[in-house]
């Protein structure tokens, strides 16, 4: 009796396990379908296409549960998780990115980013230098030219500009989830989102950075400086 009642309960058990996982929606990564005027995306979710119509693809990005597609003047972005298409019109669109949580797309003077968080796209304003260049993470992005710098702050839901470097001399930069860097043959600057405010470190000659949470290291030829986002001070050590 008692070897009865365990296997019932153990029978029981299992089936329970069964209903939970077949309730919860499972999130696989979503599927883009592409030809001369249509874009399908087929949702895990739905189990099904959402279509969009009318579209002349320019170029497209996917990844875990955003689609990003984009045209000549337009750019829209599907979100599994809301089952919906929402569109930035009347952007020109060189380039565009997918992260976690956001979808961001660029051309020489304008950046746009989709926060799926907020549900809702967010332009730059007119940027008076030609963008090259740019770097999305989990947590914000950075663009990059020849005259200088622009970050998204989710925060503050703004852009923010710099122009640190001289013409001409920024090698590269790199956006973390709280940090974003970028760096010439000379100086440093970070954005730290923290407070909201860049962060310069000059004459250190960098080689490399690495961003890791709220820290970010510096490498040059003999010392490592680091950054701390917490306590907003520098320190450093031998190589």
């Amino acid at each position: 009796m008692n070897t009865l009642k365990r296997i019932s309960l153990g029978l029981s058990a299992v089936l329970c396990i069964l209903f939970i996982a077949t309730a919860l929606p499972v999130f696989a990564e979503v599927q883009v379908f592409i030809d001369a005027h249509t874009v399908r995306v087929y949702d895990p979710v739905l189990k099904r296409q959402s279509i969009l119509n009318d579209f002349r693809t320019s170029g497209y990005r996917v990844h875990n549960h955003l689609a990003l597609v984009w045209s000549e003047d337009a750019a829209w972005v599907y979100d599994v998780r809301t089952q919906q298409w929402l569109s930035e019109s009347d952007f020109r669109t060189l380039l565009g990115s997918l992260s976690d949580e956001y979808a961001l797309v660029w051309n020489e003077n304008e950046a746009a980013i989709f926060d799926a968080k907020k549900q809702e796209w967010i332009r730059s304003d007119y940027i008076p230098w030609k963008l090259t260049g740019a770097s999305l993470s989990r947590g914000m992005t950075i663009l990059t030219g020849e005259e200088g710098l622009v970050v998204y702050d989710p925060v503050l839901k703004k852009w923010l500009s710099s122009q640190f470097f001289p013409y001409g001399a920024l090698k590269k930069a790199q956006a973390g989830d709280v940090l974003a860097a970028a760096w010439s043959d000379n100086d440093l600057v970070l954005y730290d989102m923290t407070i909201h405010d860049w962060v310069a470190k000059e004459g250190i000659s960098p080689q490399a950075c690495i961003i890791d949470g709220y820290k970010a290291s510096i490498f040059t030829a003999d010392t490592v400086y680091t950054y701390d986002a917490v306590s907003h001070r520098w320190s450093s050590k031998n190589r």
